[in-house]
């Protein structure tokens, strides 16, 4: 046990509720913080103090609390875990900033460029103080609430990466998370924040199979399963152009991204498929049950502006042609009526459209 350590954990969903019940299975003091109401859920977590998880990973135990202040959960804490979707990071920085502390090491899981919007807010407020940002590329499993204190895990990952700004501290961060997963998931050193924002799966693995499904999917919504129905081979084609992309993008800006593929072995476990269409029915996929995602869900309305469009204007930067991503933007506002390109995680908006590619990734080190 990594001695002493406090917790808090930011967000009440699938991954906020999951991390609260490993955290607390170590017996370290862990804060679950509500972000958005005060619902029965909440209240009786809330009472009650407690969270459980089942499935491929079987854990649980005693919160030190739940709380909607976000003083009470920032202020004591060693480390703060922000497990919210990408939408909610701005708010939660918002609430956040004027709490931190030096010292405190700030894990955004997944990263979905949070630590270079954290910079960016807290420069913008002043504020300079000694803390270590972290990212990761993904949630560490693939998990959802089945009661108000118990989530159900479908499958963990067995190994992930995790980077830290600044890069001398990671050895710290990736001791802590390795210590919290401890007999279930293995944590290794990314090289910088921008690794962990460009090498999530999600940008390759959600929006093509929603957008190229549209119709099946608004038909039937809640039990469309998004890989077993949305992912046929002429898709999972598409899919591994758009991959190949992203991959020359990390090649342009000097980062040695992994292809999502090599990530889904390392995720939940090696086989000798070639194609995605091929992993997702293989015995290794995590991904057979999911369903309920609809034509408007956070496939498209999270990972397409604040993955895509953040990606293509870093391909434009290194000089990089991005066709498929660029066409799964523009369909995807056609279809919703919503510029993408504007709404979403723009290089302005983190700060560094002004910047050269070195003076980025300099910045996420």
């Amino acid at each position: 046990m990594v001695s002493k350590l406090k917790f808090a954990v930011l967000g009440s969903g699938n991954g906020g509720r999951a991390f609260c019940g490993q955290i607390a299975e170590k017996g370290y003091p862990v804060v679950m913080y509500e972000p958005l109401e005060e619902t029965e859920d909440y209240l009786k977590i809330k009472a009650q103090k407690e969270m459980f998880l089942k499935g491929d990973i079987t854990a649980g135990g005693k919160l030190s609390g739940a709380t909607m202040d976000m003083e009470e959960a920032a202020k004591d804490s060693d480390v703060i875990l922000i497990v919210v979707p990408s939408f909610a990071h701005e708010p939660i920085f918002q609430r956040l900033i004027p709490e931190l502390k030096d010292g405190q090491h700030v894990i955004i899981i997944p990263g979905n460029y949070g630590g270079l919007l954290l910079k960016k807010m807290m420069f913008d407020k002043g504020v300079k103080i000694n803390i270590t940002i972290s990212e990761t590329a993904t949630l560490p499993y693939a998990c959802r609430i089945s009661s108000y204190n118990s989530v159900m895990i479908y499958k963990k990952k067995f190994k992930m990466k995790i980077a830290t700004s600044p890069s001398r501290k990671n050895l710290e961060v990736v001791n802590i998370m390795n210590d919290i997963f401890e007999g279930y998931i293995g944590f290794v050193s990314g090289v910088n924040l921008l690794e962990m924002d460009l090498d999530n799966v999600n940008q390759t693995l959600h929006p093509l199979p929603v957008l190229l499904n549209y119709g099946g999917i608004e038909k039937n919504p809640e039990t469309f399963r998004h890989y077993m129905d949305g992912v046929t081979p002429l898709i999972s084609e598409k899919m591994m152009q758009m991959d190949n992309e992203r991959l020359a993008i990390g090649k342009g800006l000097s980062l040695n991204l992994m292809s999502t593929m090599d990530q889904l072995k390392m995720y939940y476990g090696h086989n000798d498929t070639k194609t995605y269409y091929e992993y997702v029915n293989s015995p290794e996929s995590p991904y057979k049950d999911i369903v309920g995602h609809n034509v408007r869900s956070r496939y498209i309305t999270e990972d397409v502006p604040g993955l895509e469009v953040p990606a293509v204007q870093l391909a434009k930067m290194v000089s990089v042609e991005t066709p498929v991503t660029e066409l799964c933007i523009r369909l995807a506002s056609e279809l919703h009526g919503v510029d993408y390109v504007t709404k979403g995680m723009t290089l302005e908006k983190l700060g560094i459209v002004d910047k050269t590619p070195e003076e980025i990734v300099a910045l996420s080190s």
